[in-house]
C-alpha cells in the first residue's frame, strides 16, 4: 500500500512538471510571438507612412520607399505585399512571417505566421504643428508652379495690411523669427488670427538673408527639407483695414523664389507646389495642395 502510494504521488508529480512545463513553453512563445507581431507591425506602419510621403504625385516612387522601409525595419518577412489605390490617395502594406517556437516544440508546436496590415491614407492638411511662415494668401485657385505675391511692396495691400500676420506676438523681432524658422505653435481650419500691420522691410529682409544665405535651391531643384518650402496659411480675406482677425481656411505650400524691393519696400514671391508632410489631414477639408497623411487600420 505504501509502495502504491508513492507511484501514485510519483506520477502526479510527473504530470503536474509536464503541465507546469507544457504552460511554460506555450507562455515565452506567446511572448515571443506577441514581440513579432509588434515588430512588424511596425514596420508594416513605418513603411506605408513613408511611402504615404510620396502620394499623390508619385506612386512608384511610393512604392519603391515602401520597400525601402521594410528593408530598413530588419524584419525578416516570408512575404510582402505593397500597393497603391487607383486614385494614389492611399498606400497599404502586407506583411508575413513565420515565428519558430523554441519551447512549444516539446508539444508538437513547432511555429506559427503571424501577419500585419496597414493603409495610410492622404489627404488635404487641416492642423500643422510647426514651421508656419507670418504670411497668409487669400482662398483662390492655386496652379502648380503659379507664382503668387506672398507679401506685397509699399502702396499695395488692403490699407495697411500687406500679407503679414501676427503668430505668438505682435512686433518685428516675433515677426523676423517667424520668417527665419516659422512659427513654433499649433495652427488649424477656422483658427482666427490677427493681420499684421506695416510693411516689416526690415524684419523681412533680416528673415529671407538667414534663409537665403543657407539655401541656394532653386524651385527646379530643392530637398524636401529646404527652408525656401513655406507653409502658409490660406484665409477666407484680407480685405481689413488695420489690425484685424482673418480666418484660416487651408493651408499651402509656396517655393520661396524671391525677395525684392519695389517702392522702397520689400515683396516677397513665392511659387506654388503640391507636396506631402506630416499633419492631420481630414477627408471633409478644401484640398489646397498641402497634404498630410494617417494610417488607418
Amino acid at each position: 500500500m505504501f509502495k502504491n502510494e508513492r507511484g501514485a504521488t510519483y506520477v502526479v508529480t510527473v504530470l503536474a512538471m509536464t503541465v507546469i512545463l507544457g504552460f511554460f513553453a506555450l507562455v515565452t512563445d506567446v511572448g515571443l510571438t506577441f514581440i513579432e507581431r509588434r515588430k512588424l507591425s511596425n514596420a508594416a506602419d513605418s513603411a506605408a507612412l513613408a511611402g504615404a510621403l510620396e502620394l499623390p504625385t508619385d506612386p512608384d516612387k511610393a512604392l519603391n520607399v515602401a520597400n525601402e522601409y521594410l528593408n530598413k525595419n530588419n524584419v525578416s518577412l516570408d512575404s510582402f505585399n505593397i500597393s497603391v489605390s487607383e486614385d494614389n490617395s492611399k498606400i497599404e502594406v502586407d506583411v508575413l512571417t513565420e515565428v519558430q517556437y523554441y519551447f512549444a516544440k516539446v508539444l508538437g508546436m513547432d511555429s506559427t505566421d503571424v501577419a500585419s496590415k496597414a493603409k495610410a491614407l492622404v489627404g488635404p492638411v487641416s492642423k500643422v504643428y510647426d514651421g508656419i511662415r507670418p504670411l497668409v494668401v487669400e482662398d483662390q485657385t492655386f496652379e502648380y508652379g503659379e507664382r503668387f505675391i506672398l507679401k506685397e511692396d509699399g502702396g499695395d495691400g488692403y490699407n495697411g495690411n500687406y500679407g503679414a500676420v501676427a503668430l505668438g506676438g505682435t512686433g518685428a523681432s516675433n515677426f523676423r523669427y517667424n520668417i527665419k524658422f516659422g512659427y513654433k505653435g499649433k495652427l488649424e481650419v477656422g483658427d482666427i488670427i490677427d493681420t499684421e500691420t506695416g510693411n516689416m522691410a526690415g524684419p523681412t529682409r533680416k528673415g529671407i538673408n538667414y534663409i537665403t544665405d543657407s539655401d541656394y535651391s532653386t524651385f527646379e531643384n530643392f530637398t524636401k527639407d529646404s527652408l525656401r518650402l513655406w507653409t502658409i496659411p490660406i484665409v477666407d480675406s484680407l480685405a481689413v483695414d488695420g489690425r484685424e482677425e482673418v480666418k484660416i481656411v487651408g493651408f499651402a505650400l509656396f517655393f520661396m523664389e524671391d525677395a525684392q524691393k519695389s517702392k522702397g519696400q520689400l515683396e516677397i514671391v513665392g511659387r506654388f507646389i503640391e507636396f506631402t508632410t506630416n499633419g492631420d489631414i481630414s477627408e471633409g477639408q478644401t484640398d489646397y495642395g498641402l497634404k498630410g497623411v494617417k494610417l488607418t487600420h
